[in-house]
């Protein structure tokens, strides 16, 4: 007949080793969750990088294509309302002026845009990162109460993250809204 403590302790064995290789387990999955979503986040933030300065640069030469315009047809437009030289090269400054207003205004949002984006890029990663450690800690859980606990904690950490967030992406764009208002009137308001 079999050792009643010997076959307690080869369960209790058992139970341990079962329980350290689930725990490996989850901590490699965890990291390899975790790579996948720097990775990602990475991916995400070069491809947004990316538009945006193809944005920029589209705009850019956009606006260079309507100034070219704007000068071919100045001679027209002053024939047309009987402007005198001096008169249609002033309309023409102002123009251009306005339309560089524009342009640095442009590249204030694209920046702005970026910023925005790379503070919800680090938002997911950093939730990433910190619920694959209270993954850990729910193996840990050895009762329903301690898990319903935890479970209430991770989510409770989720929301005041994601409030944070919201906040800082909310404050970046208000300052990328007034500094673009305000280079719009400061190039309006500048001396030509």
């Amino acid at each position: 007949m079999a050792n009643p403590r010997q076959a307690e302790r080869d369960s209790n064995d058992s139970v341990h080793e079962t329980t350290r290789r689930t725990a490996d387990q989850a901590s490699q999955t965890s990291r390899a969750m975790s790579d996948t979503a720097e990775r990602t986040a990475r991916a995400g933030t070069e491809a947004f990088r990316r538009n945006a300065e193809t944005m920029n640069s589209t705009w850019r030469n956009s606006s260079e294509a309507a100034t070219r315009i704007a000068e071919r047809s100045v001679d027209q437009f002053s024939k047309l309302f009987g402007l005198s030289g001096d008169t249609a090269r002033e309309t023409m400054r102002q123009s251009a002026g306005n339309v560089q207003a524009l342009l640095e205004s442009s590249t204030f949002v694209v920046d702005g845009l970026q910023n925005v984006s790379g503070e919800w890029m680090r938002f997911v990663q950093n939730r990433i990162e910190e619920n694959l450690e209270h993954f850990e800690e729910f193996l840990a859980c050895r009762t329903p109460q301690e898990c319903l606990a935890l479970q209430t904690r991770v989510l409770r950490d989720n929301m005041e993250a994601l409030l944070h967030s919201a906040r800082r992406s909310a404050e970046v764009s208000t300052k990328l809204a007034d500094d673009a208002v305000r280079r719009m009137s400061d190039t309006a308001l500048a001396p030509r």
